[in-house]
């Protein structure tokens, strides 16, 4: 199954940006006209979030988001397989730069978060090639995925944990040493105590405490950050931007923290919301008293 997964990424590498938007577009009918779970999920996110908006731009928003998503598999065989230099080239524009380079210069590393938005893989070799990166993944359900996601997320030096009680620890290090700690900040933590219920568009949603508790390991500046697509007739370049987040996030009142941390996220997503990950069940873990609105009804 690896093999079959390296020789897979390696003919996606081959599919030129412009090829992979007409095919991204492509598969997002399939998906909507065989309702797999992807497109059930962003259905029922976008409606839960948007219901000032029609049904008929929601209905665009979803169908834009499940063909950005399908972009990904053909940007990751890129990211592995391409000439670095070319794909340094795909970058449009970079906003924040000094930003993070003051943050940086200052040694007491950098906390980075960056939602699922855009192509946040991309991040990992941009950053790679200047700085010392450590971030926290998810490993695959597909174990036999993982050396090929490993690959391409440490081509340019980053070190990835998992997401354990071990990689924690190596995240910890990774602060210590003033590195950039990556932290996707939209996921829905477990555990009982992982997690701080606060509003995202409105609606409630089970918001992590991790960003909180790295945030004190020394004195980090926080960052957000992202990396998203602008695609015309040459394909697909990109744009990279690094900002402030809201001041609450260094509150040591939870429910403060919580809502700086959404209100931020929040803002990076409304750049472009089709080019957010809707197809995750951001609203999920909400309680035993809470509807599951992901249920099959």
């Amino acid at each position: 199954m690896a093999t079959f997964i390296r020789w897979t990424f390696w003919l996606l590498s081959f599919i030129p940006s412009t090829w992979a938007v007409a095919i991204g577009r492509g598969f997002a009918r399939v998906m909507i006209f065989c309702n797999v779970d992807s497109h059930r999920i962003s259905k029922i996110n976008v409606d839960h979030c948007f219901v000032d908006k029609s049904a008929a731009e929601r209905k665009q928003i979803v169908f834009n988001s499940l063909a950005q998503t399908a972009l990904l598999p053909i940007e990751f065989a890129h990211l592995l397989h391409r000439p670095i230099e070319q794909l340094m080239s795909r970058i449009n524009t970079v906003q924040g730069e000094d930003l993070l380079r003051e943050a940086w210069a200052e040694g007491n590393g950098v906390l980075m978060l960056m939602p699922h938005f855009g192509c946040w893989e991309f991040m990992s070799l941009y950053l790679g090639s200047d700085y010392s990166v450590s971030a926290l993944y998810t490993p695959p359900n597909l174990a036999a995925l993982e050396p090929t996601i490993l690959r391409a997320r440490e081509r340019q030096g980053a070190t990835l944990f998992p997401t354990s009680a071990a990689g924690l620890r190596g995240l910890v290090r990774g602060m210590k040493a003033g590195h950039v700690v990556v932290l996707l900040p939209d996921q829905v933590p477990t555990g009982e105590t992982g997690g701080i219920m606060s509003k995202f568009f409105d609606r409630e949603a089970l918001t992590m405490s991790l960003a909180k508790r790295i945030a004190k390991v020394g004195k980090p500046k926080i960052i957000m950050a992202c990396a998203w697509r602008e695609i015309d007739t040459k394909g697909i370049n990109y744009n990279i931007s690094f900002e402030l987040p809201e001041a609450g996030i260094s509150s040591q009142e939870d429910e403060i923290y919580a809502a700086a941390l959404n209100n931020s996220v929040q803002k990076i997503v409304e750049k472009d919301f089709a080019q957010y990950q809707w197809s995750y069940k951001r609203f999920r873990r909400l309680g035993l008293d809470k509807e599951d609105i992901y249920r099959r009804q």
